[in-house]
């Protein structure tokens, strides 16, 4: 195309400074521009431009198209039965309101009867789990032989050929390495464990730190020989950050000491009342000094709020840093005698919040059972380590004094609201419906019955300005809950 490089370069000099080789045209055009250059009446500039013309259109006449002589291989037949019509039809409307909850149902619903979708929404589908990686796994397995097919054109939809889980641990990105850990540390804490110690003197301290924070998720009594091995780190946030973790092992020697420390400081003391015929207890303080050990593990020795004295503060930090069941065993009583303890003494009741940050920490559902049944005061923290029935329960009970704090909890259920927790939760929007928008309810439209459908027009905020949106909404709330029993309905077959 030298000859083309010619006539740009003359265009863009100007026919005064330049003209175009004739030489460099190619011999098809002889006949053609020998006329355009013969012809005495046209001045450089037409004659340029006429040349010009003529050498373009065989430019793009001249053309021919690359030829791969690789051959394509057609996509394999399917091994699995395709959706019914009513199912692709679903999962049309789904992706046309770009609802990711729906889309999840839809998938689960298309795995788990071992079918695939039309290969018309194959690349829509893939398209999607581009942008949503969670779904990709489902996707794929719901895209069949046609999206195996389609994934070696577009390396974004290859969702199968990811590295090993170990390849990424050994090479991937900071961002890619901390979740797969998470990942693996969620299935097999031990297998997360070993990983990380084989990298361990490669990190720099914010990737150990950062690792460490993942390392809540499963911790255990198998953790501790590495956790303690690390008070030798020169970071103080590593070495923070390992001795946190310990804190929350029960058998961990910090949390050992933690517990003598608490036994000779508070004491259970029995008396005879009535003449001999009734036990009388009651709690004994002591301000015993403390090691150093103890305050260098993140113990403060003085009181940042008002409501405690130092020697009060101090106490309240231990007991949230033991097991519940401590008290169980020291007192050789049940959870609720030993709230019930607490609630008597004017010192120990300021600490029950501390056996209520206890009882989370160390998942411990037996004594927040007890606090939820015999506790002075709702400690919403423990509603979710409460069999489902009682979360529900006591979320319904106590919903007029926290209704934010409990529909967040809420929002973690495994399964549908009730209709009277819905209505709950329902009448509180629409109160506040910019807060609790339709992009809200697509995000947890998973909780929401169909029940609660009738129920929405009754819950019409009094405010003529808030009345349109919460309509708006409570449509698109019906439209989605729609889309979820269709997709329920159309696998069912």
């Amino acid at each position: 195309m030298e000859f083309w490089d010619d006539i740009v370069n003359t265009a863009m000099i100007g026919t005064d400074k330049k003209q175009t080789t004739p030489a460099l045209l190619p011999q098809e055009l002889a006949e053609a521009t020998g006329i355009i250059q013969a012809n005495t009446a046209l001045d450089k500039e037409e004659m340029f431009l006429q040349t010009a013309a003529v050498a373009l259109n065989f430019r793009q006449s001249g053309f021919v198209p690359v030829h791969n002589a690789s051959d394509i291989e057609k996509a394999p037949s399917e091994e699995k039965k395709y959706c019914s019509n009513d199912a692709l039809q679903c999962l049309k409307n789904i992706l046309s309101e770009e609802s990711v909850p729906l889309l999840q149902l839809w998938l689960e619903q298309c795995e788990s009867k071992q079918r695939v979708v039309s290969p018309v929404l194959v690349p829509a589908l893939l398209a999607a789990a581009v942008q949503q990686k969670k779904l990709q796994l489902l996707v794929h397995a719901c895209c069949g032989r046609r999206g195996e097919w389609l994934g070696k054109f577009n390396t974004q939809w290859n969702f199968s050929s990811g590295d090993a889980p170990e390849q990424v641990w050994q090479t991937g990105t900071m961002e890619m390495r901390k979740n797969i850990f998470g990942e693996i540390r969620k299935a097999n804490p031990a297998q997360a464990l070993e990983w990380l110690q084989q990298t361990w003197k490669e990190e720099d301290a914010n990737a150990k730190t950062a690792f460490l924070e993942l390392m809540y998720t499963g911790i255990s009594e198998a953790d501790l020989p590495f956790l303690e091995s690390l008070s030798g780190e020169k970071s103080k946030k590593v070495k923070d950050e390992a001795m946190h973790l310990q804190r929350c092992v029960p058998s961990s020697p910090i949390v050992t000491r933690y517990q003598q420390a608490l036994a000779q400081r508070v004491h259970l003391k029995k008396e005879k009342a009535l003449l001999g015929l009734m036990n009388k207890s009651f709690l004994l303080f002591n301000a015993s000094p403390l090691e150093d050990d103890i305050y260098k593990s993140g113990i403060e020795k003085l009181s940042n709020s008002k409501e405690f004295t130092d020697d009060e503060y101090i106490l309240f930090q231990l007991t949230e840093s033991v097991p519940p069941s401590f008290w169980e065993k020291q007192w050789q009583c049940k959870p609720r005698e030993v709230i019930d303890h607490f609630q008597k003494n004017e010192v120990a009741k300021k600490l029950v919040p501390a056996i209520v940050n206890a009882a989370v920490k160390f998942n411990d559902r037996d004594f927040a059972i007890a606090l939820m049944q015999y506790s002075e005061v709702f400690y919403i923290d423990i509603l979710p380590l409460l069999p489902s029935q009682q979360q529900e329960h006591y979320g319904i009970k106590f919903f007029s004094g926290h209704p934010d704090s409990i529909l967040q909890y809420a929002l973690q259920y495994e399964k549908e609201w009730s209709l009277e927790l819905a209505t709950l939760i329902f009448n509180h929007a629409s109160k506040n419906p910019y807060q609790y928008s339709k992009s809200f309810f697509n995000i947890h439209i998973h909780l929401i019955p169909a029940s609660v459908i009738p129920e929405l027009e009754k819950l019409s905020p009094a405010e003529d300005y808030y009345k349109t949106m919460w309509t708006n909404t409570c449509a698109y709330i019906t439209k989605l809950v729609q889309l979820k029993h269709q997709t329920i309905n159309a696998f069912k077959v």
